[in-house]
């Protein structure tokens, strides 16, 4: 904890962290209409979200340790710029190359929003405080894609696709503002640390051998895989095959961010992780069950879904009682001077192996909630 401040700045970190997680799902609702209108597939659409998470994984790489040399606020403020810019580019994209690329952009951006904001809560507090902290940011992290999508589909209806786009600038450009106003800088240069690229990389072989650490990684990634793939897929499975309209589909998963804020809540750290997995398991057996009875070509195009919030809320249940937990052990399993590269390598599992599970989902065959339950019932025993 520097001497730059004694309290972190909870409000801009959740901003931050919202804005970052509103781009990769407030765009959902919009997906069957982006392939329609760019002349695309379904699959390509959905690559958007692939784009976003890849691109992400990989740059925490670099932006953790970058801001361990340079600092935090010059690093985040190029952040939010590139942020609002690739925003911008994706609502006046003509094609879905031009698409793709604009969300790479986002995600670099998006990036710095996240790695720094977990940062900056390492700088300014420790012990109970920054637990504490650490469960809004990761609140805001899992519940703010969740409930994107309501905002999303509402946009989609009236105002068409782009308009999610253009709403993420403005968020982009209103964090941006905000930071400016109020954010000092909280690492000062006498604490500030240059790491060599060859370094920097054999800390990261390291880190990876650390069994400790690389156990709460795995489990993180594992269960962000099952996340994600869930939020890659809903759109498909629930407008395309179930017949929802983009307008309504926001409020058939509104179940998954109270499930998560319950479980967030109630949770325990001795027995959190056990009952975590307890339930994600329950919930998607529950998912798939729900929605295998009728495969006839076409039939689902009629039928609501049923079951599926109820198994949304015991899934997300089970992530609610995860997070903040492993994330906050799996950081704190290294020494104080690795933090930065921790935080880095150990992001980098979470949304890398999100990129895989999207990529994965990508490639299936929805007729059904079937083949999206499958992938996340795979997923979470891994975890």
């Amino acid at each position: 904890m520097t001497a730059a401040a004694s309290s972190p700045p909870i409000l801009l970190l959740v901003m931050l962290m919202v804005a970052s997680q509103v781009a990769i799902t407030i765009f959902l609702p919009s997906l069957p209409a982006i392939a329609d209108d760019l002349g695309t597939s379904q699959a390509l659409a959905q690559m958007t979200v692939s784009a976003y998470l890849g691109t992400f994984a990989l740059a925490q790489l670099v932006v953790g340790p970058l801001s361990d040399a340079v600092g935090r606020r010059g690093p985040l403020l190029a952040g939010l710029v590139l942020f609002t810019l690739g925003s911008a580019a994706c609502a006046f994209a003509p094609d879905i190359t031009v698409l793709i690329a604009a969300r790479v952009m986002q995600a670099i951006g998006g990036c710095t929003c996240i790695v720094i904001s977990r940062a900056i809560v390492r700088d300014t507090t420790d012990g109970a405080a920054a637990t504490r902290a650490m469960a809004y940011l990761g609140m805001a992290l899992a519940v703010a894609p969740m409930v994107a999508p309501l905002i999303g589909g509402q946009l989609e209806a009236r105002f068409g696709w782009q308009s999610s786009f253009l709403a993420t600038a403005l968020l982009g450009a209103g964090a941006l503002a905000a930071t400016v106003a109020t954010l000092r800088e909280t690492l000062p240069p006498g604490a500030r640390k240059l790491t060599r690229p060859g370094v920097l990389a054999l800390s990261y072989v390291r880190l990876a051998r650390m069994a400790r650490f690389m156990g709460y990684s795995l489990s993180t990634g594992s269960m962000g895989a099952a996340f994600q793939a869930f939020i890659a897929g809903t759109p498909v499975a629930f407008i395309v095959v179930m017949g929802v309209s983009p307008e309504n589909f926001g409020f058939f998963i509104l179940t998954a961010p109270a499930g998560y804020i319950i479980g967030n809540y109630i949770s325990q750290p001795a027995r959190a992780t056990g009952v975590a997995h307890a339930h994600d398991l329950d919930g998607e057996r529950a998912g798939d069950d729900g929605h295998r009875r009728d495969r006839r070509p076409g039939a689902g195009r009629t039928r609501q879904p049923r079951r599926a919030p109820a198994a949304d809320l015991r899934l997300f249940l089970g992530f609610g009682f995860h997070h903040p937990q492993q994330p906050r052990r799996r950081d704190t399993a290294v020494e104080p001077a690795s933090a930065g590269s921790a935080a880095a390598l150990g992001g980098f599992i979470q949304m890398g192996a999100g990129f895989l599970s999207t990529m994965l989902v990508t490639g299936l065959v929805q007729t059904s909630f079937l083949q999206l339950g499958l992938l996340m019932l795979g997923c979470t025993p891994l975890s």
